[in-house]
């Protein structure tokens, strides 16, 4: 009952919910409040003392002696403490060494970061953090999330910079109901939560009027509860695998748990259980982000793997794994498995071909194979797919037979299998929407009659994702045929489907373009979004917005180069290229390295026909990037 404990002093901090209770009863119809864990606890004590031991539990918390993991004695003068206070000594934005406050712990395990205070509100994530792990692991020490890397002030990866910026890159994710409060006018912010971790309501929402309901004895009234669907999952069948027999499922835990566990932009307010693709724009398999058949390279997360496995085409969701309040597995090691897939016959040497009780058998080794993320944070894909070495081999793409055999090649996977009779090819059409949805978009690099023909019927698919993908692979059709095509998604019932047709349709004015400009201003904190709202209006011939946009993207980030070279092109455009310069150098002077700032004014240069600079600036283009092949033909003209 330790957990229990916890919520009872939690409670003196965060004030009494009988004041708020007392208020809603004589406001019935009001929106829903947050009441906080602690009036959830009152009821629910075995999920509360699940929750308390939980990573959602300890996302984020006031930096305490029981709270914070890290050495802050001295030992590493960096880090220490003064009174019940802890500070790092850091380089600051300026490039000055200063004294910075910790704020909150942000983490636990495996690792532990600090989050520190700068000016105007801002939370910023510190980049040497604290390996939690024990000891025999190599843990108990700190370490540098870029080793062996120079971050200095002004890099993007500095930790005073806007890639480590809790208030927009972290908060909605490590706490609850969380309300931004950027000022623009101060490019300031005011953030607040209600409360500082991840706790009951960031998924069952705003608690109150269940509340009231259970108190009147009516149940009921969460916005989000459990599951919904009659049925259950049946007996074992020929091939050793369990069935959902019954109504397609409606457990929400997929739309609760998409949000943060997923690459994507919020496109709208969220509110917990609400359609994952009504307020938010996800990734889909791009490259870099995933690998050529769909296995994760970068930090997505769990959502786009799923999406691609057959568990989720079967009907699987992520409580059926993962006990939703502790977050604990249902099961330990192939017990997990085991629940679905019968262990007579998948569980055996003659299946797995490794030794019986080895972590080789382990079912997560060949299909859940795993990277490692910020150094030491191990993440398993969650695409469950069957290993390929035949074609990881050509795709170029790893697979799980050579992550153990590592001496070996892929080759010698793929004959391994073969001798086993295992070499076995999905076919086709068990490729998944989302993995069709990313073939779909991905015919934008190839437009044409054939991509026409194939993305044209897919525009009016079931599936939300379908149609997201077949309206990214319109991009580089002219004007006519988008509004043609993608002109009727406009009034499409899924918000990110609406948003990215009227991003091929700018120029009709229409509630879904609305809809994409209020997205970016959920971002206005950042330069990307003023970025675009500026090359919208610039679409729309709305000149003076787009330079005010451009000018604010800049001053948001004056090392963001896209908004410089946006602007000047704005310049240029608009009869105004003598005073192009000064953005061009601009853009320069905050990149250096930056190949497509030198063009650029390498560019300008030349339609002042000043070619000897040109020239210089399109040969220090070259050398930085020398596979762009404008670089090394105007490099060439330019040579003449």
């Amino acid at each position: 009952m330790k957990g229990i404990r916890r919520f009872v002093l939690a409670a003196v901090a965060a004030g009494s919910a009988v004041l708020l209770l007392a208020s809603l009863r004589a406001q019935p119809n009001v929106e829903p409040e947050y009441v906080g864990a602690i009036v959830c606890a009152g009821c629910h004590a075995t999920q509360a003392e699940a929750w308390s031991k939980s990573h959602h539990a300890k996302s984020m918390a006031p930096p305490t002696a029981g709270t914070v993991l890290g050495d802050f004695s001295g030992a590493d003068p960096r880090f220490f403490q003064r009174g019940n206070d802890y500070f790092i000594r850091a380089e600051g934005r300026d490039g000055e060494e200063r004294e910075f406050a910790v704020a909150a712990t942000f983490g636990v395990a495996p690792l532990q970061q600090y989050l520190l205070s700068l000016l105007c509100g801002r939370l910023q994530a510190f980049s040497i953090a604290w390996d939690s792990r024990p000891r025999s692991e190599g843990g108990q020490r700190w370490f540098d999330l870029y080793p062996g890397e120079r971050i200095a002030p002004g890099d993007p990866l500095h930790w005073t910079a806007s890639a480590q910026n809790w208030n927009f890159m972290c908060a909605d994710c490590h706490s609850t109901g969380i309300v931004k409060n950027y000022r623009p006018e101060t490019d300031s912010y005011e953030t607040r939560w209600r409360e500082q971790n991840v706790a009951c309501e960031a998924c069952h929402g705003p608690g109150s009027r269940h509340v009231e309901r259970a108190k009147a004895g009516a149940g009921a009234g969460l916005i989000v509860s459990g599951e919904t669907a009659v049925g259950s999952w049946g007996d074992f069948d020929a091939r050793g695998i369990r069935r959902w027999k019954g109504e397609a499922r409606k457990n929400p835990s997929e739309e609760i748990c998409a949000p943060c566990h997923s690459r994507r932009r919020p496109i709208a307010a969220a509110r917990p259980g609400a359609a994952f693709l009504d307020a938010f724009m996800p990734e889909l398999l791009e490259p870099g982000l995933y690998f050529a058949d769909g296995q994760i390279e970068d930090e997505v997360f769990e959502w786009g793997a799923f999406q691609q496995s057959r568990m989720h085409g079967a009907g699987v969701t992520c409580v059926d794994c993962h006990e939703p309040h502790g977050a604990a597995l249902r099961a330990e090691g192939n017990a997990l498995c085991a629940q679905c897939h019968s262990q007579a016959i998948f569980d055996q040497p003659r299946h797995h071909r490794h030794a019986e009780g080895s972590q080789a058998a382990r079912c997560v080794a060949c299909h859940m194979p795993q990277r490692t993320y910020m150094q030491i944070h191990i993440r398993r894909d969650h695409s469950f797919r069957i290993p390929r070495p035949a074609a990881s081999a050509r795709l170029g793409a790893p697979n799980a037979c050579n992550a153990c055999h590592a001496d070996k090649s892929a080759d010698w996977a793929a004959e391994r299998l073969k001798d086993w009779g295992a070499a076995r090819q999905a076919p086709e059409e068990a490729l998944s929407e989302i993995g069709r949805a990313a073939r779909l978009a991905a015919l934008a690099g190839e437009p044409g009659a054939v991509a026409l023909e194939r993305l044209t019927p897919e525009l009016h698919a079931p599936s939300p994702l379908l149609r997201l993908g077949a309206l990214r692979a319109l991009a580089p059709y002219d004007e006519a045929l988008r509004e043609k095509l993608a002109g009727p998604l406009r009034d499409d019932p899924v918000r990110a489907v609406r948003i990215e047709a009227a991003r091929l349709t700018p120029l009709v004015d229409h509630p879904a373009l609305e809809e994409w400009r209020a997205a970016e201003r959920l971002a206005e904190d950042r330069s990307e979004s003023h970025l675009n709202l500026g090359a919208l209006a610039a679409e729309r011939g709305e000149i003076a917005e787009a330079e005010r946009e451009f000018q604010r993207a800049t001053r948001i980030d004056a090392s963001y180069v896209p908004a410089w070279l946006n602007l000047a092109d704005l310049l240029r455009a608009t009869g105004r290229d003598a005073e192009a310069e000064a953005p061009l150098r601009k853009a320069l002077a905050a990149a250096p390295a930056d190949a497509d700032a030198h063009y650029a004014l390498a560019l300008w240069l030349v339609r002042q026909k000043r070619l000897t600079e040109a020239r210089s600036q399109v040969e220090t283009a070259a050398g930085l990037w020398p596979m762009d092949a404008r670089f090394t033909e105007l490099s060439r003209l330019l040579a003449r």
